[in-house]
């Protein structure tokens, strides 16, 4: 009964994550597979999230102490358009893989940054991203990526309008 209290007490982020190795320790042992074998298959991958995820937590900490919370409550706070938008520019030039933006976004979050502009940004990040300008534009051409900016910077803004819209009939909990 006791273990059942503390596991309600926990943050929702650490029951998914017990959720998540849960499941992954029954699909290793369901097909059989080596732990040591699927590790080393896959070092280069782990490694490498590891180290996108350091590097998020350190921009995620930089955003903590460069952004002052006075910033944020006069301006961030507020949902009008021209935030959703540089939201969504940031999002667009900011590196990396969205598992890695999480960190970023959270410490936003805890600066009182409101949910429609966060929608903005992680859309921005995920359409975009400058990563992939090397090779959209290498592949697809120019145009083609000039094309994707623009659209991007009209759906940015529209996520977050939505997410308000929506949040008026389904409100979030804070």
């Amino acid at each position: 009964m006791l273990m059942l209290n503390r596991l309600k007490n926990l943050l929702p982020e650490i029951k998914m994550s017990f959720f998540l190795i849960l499941i992954s320790t029954f699909l290793i042992l369901f097909f059989n597979k080596n732990l040591k074998e699927i590790l080393i298959d896959n070092e280069e991958i782990i490694i490498k999230i590891l180290y996108l995820t350091v590097i998020a937590v350190g921009i995620s900490t930089v955003i903590h102490f460069l952004i002052p919370v006075d910033f944020v409550k006069k301006h961030l706070q507020q949902n009008k358009f021209i935030y959703l938008f540089y939201a969504t520019v940031f999002g667009i030039l900011t590196p990396g893989p969205v598992y890695a933006i999480y960190p970023i976004v959270l410490v936003l979050k805890k600066k009182g940054i409101q949910n429609p502009i966060l929608v903005s940004y992680l859309t921005g990040q995920t359409i975009v991203g400058p990563a992939r300008i090397p090779f959209e534009v290498g592949l697809f051409g120019l145009k083609f990526f000039i094309y994707r900016i623009i659209l991007s910077l009209i759906m940015g803004p529209l996520a977050g309008i939505l997410y308000i819209f929506i949040s008026k009939f389904f409100p979030d909990k804070r």
